[in-house]
């Protein structure tokens, strides 16, 4: 079974969004209240500025990533994990 999460703001095209998804049938819909505080963040954009050390670990998370895209798409071929393993 798969989990949609909808946010829907306003509440007429909840009604209508809830009774569309009920004559599709074989839907369970469950109502949740946004948390006003997540919400009120979202919207202003307020976020804490990331300290040196999370400015490190997402540049190295990034690096990591592109090293990654880059095997999978075969412009760089990763050592295999045994030989690498044996390395050690």
């Amino acid at each position: 079974m798969a989990c949609l999460i909808i946010d829907i703001r306003d509440q007429k095209k909840e009604k209508e969004m809830a009774e569309l998804l009920l004559k599709i049938g074989g839907v369970e819909i469950e109502r949740a209240e946004a948390s006003p505080n997540k919400s009120a963040k979202r919207k202003a954009g307020i976020k804490r500025p990331r300290t040196a050390k999370e400015k490190k670990f997402v540049a190295e998370l990034r690096q990591a990533l592109k090293e990654a895209n880059d095997h999978v798409t075969g412009r760089k071929k990763f050592q295999p994990a045994r030989e690498f393993l044996h390395g050690l």
